[in-house]
């Protein structure tokens, strides 16, 4: 009789008061309010329930058991259990995406077969048999994806940054020797995934350097992220090679450039044989860029999809000359922008003619006279139309704007120079922010499209 009044005192006296203060609280990120509370508050109460409330525990059902030591876990029942994720379930906004939610996104894009025998080796974790998606789990821990530690699944609190960034970098199969400096480090479970995400570009540190782990993706993240996920699938193992200049080579960026970034987000290989001050045209005491194609021709170079970039240096250092009325490159030379463009493109297209080429024009910049600036960018893309080579036209559609100081501030390198942004090289945000999403779209455009000729 004592134990049946004690039970009964759990399920439905306690219970109800340590679900509204786990549902009020919960650093896993439920919360009704979200939508209405400033950053700043979502972080101090992030930072409080981390902290102090549960001492490092970030699952909902992990906090409730925690809470409920008083209690042997072969106490709590499939009532409590069962009750608690219902009103988890009935609570949440359409807008929430739970984490079965997201494993069930996750493996959707991967193909990945969910394992069907649950039955044995995971009956520590309390809440196994008493939701639809516990396979989904279990195969997430067989695969790697989860580390299996806990009691619980967690299948209906919402699905953070932290919990998808672990989970997508994990399912990737992404190295994870990235660094990542932000306010809220110390709070960042899974610090190398965390870094990892942040690195490749599927999310972004806020206006304060946070990395906020325990907040609630958003359908926008989920959405983003999937869509990334569909591009890797078509260049995850292809080679891109590239040639142009310091845009292209990513200086001040570590000399991380367009083709190595991609590399990185899509598991390809780059090479690439760009260089900072390559020039069209030729110039005294620069390198050409039809010179990189030739040596990528005498090493016998093979790529699925080549990039290519120039233009910049052009404008200030050789006249635009004209666009010829043939295709004979040799003949006109390459002394100025308009013949040396020609002449790569040629050789290009004779060197490789199986492998689809990809021109990339740059962003709008501070950089000499801006009617140069749109002659030299507007005659490149001519060229290209007369050469049947696509491009990818950063300056037209991405929106980057290197004359606005907020957005040269921060996607822009800072040198002693340019302490507000030099405008012109990209840093890895800047990069991943405005030239990969048009420059993955089209490469996945040109690969489908020779696969299917």
């Amino acid at each position: 009789m004592h134990q049946f009044k004690r039970r009964w005192l759990l399920i439905f006296v306690i219970l109800p008061l340590l679900v509204g203060v786990v549902y009020s609280c919960c650093s896993c990120g439920i919360q009704t309010n979200a939508s209405t509370m400033s950053d700043e508050e979502l972080r101090v109460k992030n930072r409080y329930v981390h902290d102090v409330a549960f001492g490092g525990a970030n699952d909902c059902q992990k906090a409730l058991l925690e809470v409920l030591d008083d209690y042997s876990k072969d106490e709590v029942d499939y009532v409590t259990i069962k009750g608690y994720s219902n009103f988890l379930n009935s609570h949440l906004s359409s807008s929430v995406i739970t984490r079965s939610e997201w494993l069930e996104k996750l493996f959707d894009a991967f193909d990945i077969e969910v394992v069907e025998d649950i039955s044995s080796g995971y009956d520590h974790f309390v809440d196994k048999d008493y939701f639809d998606k516990s396979e989904y789990f279990v195969t997430a821990i067989q695969r790697g994806i989860l580390s299996g530690g806990g009691y619980t699944f967690d299948p209906y609190c919402a699905a953070t940054r932290q919990y998808v960034a672990t989970t997508l970098v994990n399912a990737v199969g992404y190295p994870t020797g990235y660094k990542l400096s932000c306010a809220d480090y110390y709070l960042i479970e899974d610090k190398a995934q965390a870094a990892t995400a942040v690195s490749l570009g599927y999310f972004e540190l806020d206006e304060n350097n946070f990395f906020n782990p325990y907040s609630q993706v958003t359908e926008e993240d989920i959405q983003y992220i999937l869509s990334e996920l569909e591009l890797l699938n078509v260049l995850e193992g292809k080679t891109v090679m590239s040639f142009g200049d310091s845009i292209m080579h990513g200086d001040g960026n570590y000399f991380e450039g367009i083709a190595d970034l991609m590399a990185q987000r899509y598991m390809m290989t780059a090479i690439d044989y760009s260089k900072g001050g390559a020039t069209f045209g030729k110039v005294e005491n620069r390198e050409q860029i039809s010179n990189q194609i030739l040596t990528a021709v005498q090493n016998h170079e093979v790529a699925d999809v080549i990039f290519i970039n120039g233009g910049t240096n052009d404008m200030r250092k050789v006249s635009p000359g004209v666009i010829s009325e043939d295709f004979k490159y040799g003949k006109h030379g390459r002394t100025d922008f308009a013949s040396g463009m020609e002449y790569a493109l040629g050789l290009l297209r004779d060197n490789f003619p199986d492998t689809p080429v990809l021109y990339i024009r740059a962003h709008d910049m501070e950089y000499g006279i801006e009617r140069n600036e749109l002659h030299f960018g507007t005659m490149a893309l001519d060229i290209c139309e007369k050469w049947d080579v696509e491009y990818a036209d950063i300056f037209s559609q991405s929106g980057f704007d290197g004359h606005d100081e907020e957005q040269k501030s921060i996607y822009t390198v800072h040198t002693k120079m340019c302490k507000n942004g030099d405008s012109i090289h990209p840093n890895r945000l800047g990069y991943y922010k405005y030239y990969l999403p048009i420059v993955s779209e089209k490469t996945t455009q040109l690969l489908s499209s020779k696969a299917i000729s």
